[in-house]
């Protein structure tokens, strides 16, 4: 195993402005998991499920280990409404529990890499203290914790949203977030302000995605970096959903080849993300970019 993504699948139901599109497979486990499998990547999940559910992530999820799936009595349930420019809302119907260490198979353990990826606070913190004091590299997406997937939105100006992004920053090599996550996490900072902060508090490294101006890194003593997004070839049609799921996917595909260059992990996975940009459809195979198709669009080349 080379990769493990550790967080709650949803059956969720999109509402865009012009039309409604589920239930479907979703959250930002299913994405990533499904997409790292795509590149080449040995990869396991750690989720709760439902039988209500269980074809679907059987299909979609057949090239991902499932050993750390674990019956419910039913899935997450939720739906992902677009507000146009606004910041998207996620309203939950059914939540599956919270996922502790417990959860983690022992052949699990010997994975190198882990992504903590909640759709609204259900990976216990204690899982990333674990798996540091383990020697794990652990990458924590911030959308989970108080970001765009969560229902309730702790900022650090607050005791508890404070005291969980810090705990989250000291286990963290990575920290994930998108512009958005942070907007909710630190209302009214800069992006330079967000990972400045993020990096005091102990992540090794913050990136961030920022929709059509691409993503951006910071390293602890370094300077935020930003890298333009790649177009998609069907700019006036494409499909966001998914897209910042799969940049974390490239990136941590990148970095499982080479974890010391963080500038060609941002390019890989802005690149991954702009090609499920030109497809219809959403959790699905035949979306996900495979390692050849991202490295000729790195090249320069529109084909997938």
């Amino acid at each position: 195993m080379e990769v493990v993504v550790i967080g709650n699948m949803v059956k969720e139901t999109i509402f865009y402005p012009d039309k409604t599109v589920g239930p479907v497979l979703g959250s930002p486990c299913a994405y990533t998991s499904l997409a790292l499998a795509r590149m080449g990547k040995k990869v396991g999940v750690v989720t709760y499920y439902g039988e209500d559910f269980k074809e679907e992530i059987d299909r979609e999820l057949r090239l991902v280990d499932t050993a750390g799936c674990r019956k419910y009595h039913h899935t997450t349930e939720n739906h992902l409404i677009y507000q146009g420019e606004e910041k998207n809302r996620v309203e939950y119907f059914k939540v599956a529990p919270v996922i502790d260490c417990s959860l983690i198979p022992e052949e699990y353990l010997k994975a190198p890499v882990f992504f903590i990826s909640p759709m609204h606070f259900e990976v216990d913190p204690d899982v990333c203290r674990m798996l540091k004091d383990r020697g794990k590299t652990v990458i924590v997406d911030l959308g989970g914790y108080g970001g765009t997937t969560s229902y309730n939105h702790f900022s650090v100006d607050t005791i508890r949203g404070r005291k969980l992004v810090d705990a989250l920053c000291q286990c963290a090599a990575i920290i994930k977030a998108s512009r958005d996550d942070l907007r909710y996490l630190m209302p009214d900072k800069s992006v330079e302000a967000c990972t400045a902060y993020l990096l005091a508090r102990g992540a090794g490294c913050v990136a961030v995605t920022m929709g059509t101006e691409g993503a951006a890194y910071q390293k602890r003593g370094g300077d935020l970096k930003r890298f333009p997004c790649c177009r998609a070839e069907r700019e006036e049609q494409k499909n966001l959903t998914g897209a910042g799921d799969v940049f974390a996917a490239g990136m941590i595909a990148a970095l499982c080849d080479d974890p010391s260059d963080m500038d060609y992990a941002v390019r890989y996975g802005n690149s991954a993300a702009s090609l499920v940009l030109d497809v219809k459809g959403g959790c699905v195979e035949k979306r996900m970019p495979t390692d050849g198709m991202i490295k000729i669009r790195m090249e320069g080349g529109r084909r997938r």
